[in-house]
């Protein structure tokens, strides 16, 4: 029997697994979720990670987002005999033939996209975009999204390294991240732009407005507002919400290498300041801030704390024009108020009082 960490694709969260080898695959139980799931051989993607082995469960070319962690020298005693029914390639990688005629069908099928709805593209393209792809696509129009959402007045960002704010921030971005399952690093940071607002950029680049701290009476309600950004990231609805407006245009801009045209940053802006995110996206990310918030042994109800402040503050929802790009809503608060009603008390804040004031004053150049 082999030990290891795994997660199942659908929560963010890691847990503790038993191994059994059988004929057909790998049996992985997870006792303190009463799971038992059976991975076939020649659906599994084998990566070895130096001492430690990453296994991704693949189904019809597509990445379920499920991963296993086990130790490469046990896998290998373990499985001896099997390890070459395992996949060679990730879901989605294949020859330049394959590649030619997936480019050629993508174009020949713009009709039934069109009429099928890009909604359910864009949830099942997803999946298929690498990830260093949608990384690179957030790096690129950083800068013009920035500059856009400002109104091209300049920004800078508070959180420089080697401060306290920065040090705060990083310690709350780990007390949450501490049991997820990403694809890769989150880059977060506070930006000086006077917008009560906070964003995810496509590859995990996360932005909180000055405004968030400083109209937030806790780091808790900071921290809630950070799940919920990291719930999109989790998720890739930054993604989808560009493949959804952009489709084939911004799909045939990434594999032609055309990643800083003004297509994608125009689409980026818009998704940025208006109201991009659906009710089910804004759901699934609620709920991921709600789980993160809990298992960080932070209060998990100071998000709907902060928005019922806000709201109040502007007059109701009508009123409100904070967080555009995820409205406030009385059933949106409503929902994570039901989240969040089995959850234990706080254990502790997210940051120390220290950390709090220290992250609350980053862009008062003092931290």
């Amino acid at each position: 029997m082999l030990h290891g960490r795994y997660s199942d694709g659908v929560s963010p969260v890691t847990h503790d697994a038993e191994v059994t080898r059988t004929e057909t695959g790998l049996m992985i139980a997870v006792p303190r979720q009463n799971v038992r799931v059976l991975w076939n051989f020649e659906e599994v993607h084998w990566e070895r990670l130096g001492a430690e082995s990453r296994l991704t469960l693949i189904r019809q070319e597509i990445d379920t987002g499920a991963r296993l962690s086990l130790n490469t020298a046990m896998l290998e005693r373990e499985c001896a005999g099997d390890l070459r029914r395992f996949r060679t390639r990730r879901a989605g990688e294949a020859g330049g033939a394959r590649i030619a005629l997936w480019s050629v069908g993508a174009i020949a099928s713009l009709a039934f996209i069109l009429l099928v709805g890009l909604p359910f593209l864009a949830r099942v393209a997803t999946p298929l975009i690498p990830y260093s792809w949608e990384v690179k696509l957030g790096e690129s129009v950083e800068k013009d999204v920035l500059e856009m959402v400002s109104k091209g007045k300049p920004s800078r960002l508070c959180t420089v390294p080697g401060t306290p704010g920065r040090a705060a921030l990083d310690e709350m971005t780990r007390r949450l991240t501490a049991n997820l399952a990403l694809r890769g690093p989150l880059k977060v940071d506070v930006v000086d732009i006077d917008i009560t607002n906070a964003f995810a950029l496509p590859g995990g680049r996360i932005f909180l407005f000055r405004e968030v701290i400083e109209k937030a009476s806790s780091a808790d309600e900071v921290a809630g507002v950070l799940a919920h950004e990291i719930g999109h990231v989790v998720h890739r609805h930054s993604m989808r919400a560009v493949l959804h407006d952009g489709a084939l245009s911004v799909l045939a801009g990434l594999v032609l290498g055309d990643v800083t045209g003004g297509t994608s940053i125009a689409l980026l802006g818009r998704m940025m300041l208006g109201s991009a995110f659906s009710r089910e996206q804004e759901r699934e990310s609620d709920q991921v801030s709600v789980q993160l918030m809990q298992d960080a042994g932070a209060d998990p109800r100071a998000i709907n704390v902060f928005f019922r402040r806000l709201l109040k503050a502007e007059g109701g929802e009508g009123g409100s024009t904070t967080f555009r790009s995820h409205p406030l809503t009385a059933e949106r608060i409503e929902n994570v108020d039901r989240m969040a009603d089995d959850a234990p008390s706080a254990r502790r804040p997210i940051l120390s009082a220290a950390q709090w004031a220290a992250l609350k004053s980053s862009c008062k150049g003092g931290a």
